[in-house]
């Protein structure tokens, strides 16, 4: 992974998983995901924090794998549609300048990102 398109991957990614992570544990994303489950905050934040390691594990396993890249990158647009659509519901709290720029810079990186994919 030393090109231009594997910046591009490795941007995206450090987007959703950096910017966009750490700013929902500060919006306390787990709140819409736990909504409809009886568990206290402080467990649903903790499950919510636990199962990014799994997938981070994966993710940096399969990192140079296609079909890891192409699919995370369909992940970063349609997360984008997703927090576009859920935007007023009252457990999202992402209507922000900073939190929209880790959302939406995924998407774009993702969608120039999986173009590049396509077409090398």
């Amino acid at each position: 992974m030393n090109s231009l398109i594997d910046l591009l991957f490795l941007t995206a990614l450090a987007f959703l998983l950096i910017g966009h992570e750490l700013d929902a544990i500060r919006q306390r994303e787990w709140r819409f995901f736990f909504a409809s489950i009886s568990v206290s905050d402080q467990a649903a934040y903790r499950i919510f924090t636990a199962l990014h390691v799994p997938l981070v594990v994966a993710i940096l396993w399969y990192m140079e794998s296609f079909w890891l890249q192409a699919s995370l990158d369909i992940f970063a647009i349609a997360h984008a549609g997703i927090h576009w659509l859920l935007r007023k519901h009252p457990l999202i709290d992402f209507d922000n300048g900073f939190s929209r720029f880790w959302i939406y810079g995924a998407a774009a990186l993702g969608g120039i990102h999986l173009i590049g994919l396509m077409i090398c």
